[in-house]
């Protein structure tokens, strides 16, 4: 990003003297910023062990430092597997705290639980503080958007 001004910083709090930043100095700052953000794909898969594939309509990252932000939206196949649902593919695995996500869907109502250094998602029961089968999500799409910390 072009800067077409310099900055003057008031650095020793007397309000006449301080530091210039010309536009060189600015440009290496900007720069040095925009070189911390990274974004790309990812892609959520099953997790569960039941071999499922996701139709994936669009998954996305970005990076920030430690700061990692997704979104995804996907379908669940068809599936009468009853095996704890479990979504993997993070893009980076979660720090040393629980993360968690948020869901808009209208035909089930859930939220999702990363544990600390996982890179698996579980989705689970807002109301019955449980995890999903893969079967109750079967043919259901979810739209997903998460904000955690990486390792």
């Amino acid at each position: 990003m072009p800067i077409t001004r310099s900055v003057w910083i008031d650095d020793d709090g007397s309000g006449t003297t301080g530091t210039v930043l010309n536009n060189s100095e600015l440009q290496k700052i900007y720069n040095n910023i925009d070189g911390q953000i990274t974004m790309g794909d990812w892609v959520p898969v099953d997790a569960s062990g039941a071999g499922l594939v996701f139709n994936v309509l669009g998954s996305r990252y970005w990076q920030f430092d430690k700061l990692v932000m997704i979104d995804t939206v996907f379908v669940y196949p068809a599936t009468a597997n009853s095996a704890t649902a479990a979504i993997g593919g993070l893009p980076f695995p979660n720090g040393q705290t629980y993360g968690g996500f948020y869901s808009a869907n209208a035909a089930v109502n859930l939220t999702y639980l990363v544990n600390p250094g996982a890179s698996v998602f579980t989705p689970q029961k807002i109301v019955a503080a449980a995890s999903f089968t893969n079967a109750e999500l079967s043919g259901v799409g979810l739209t997903i958007v998460g904000v955690y910390l990486r390792a």
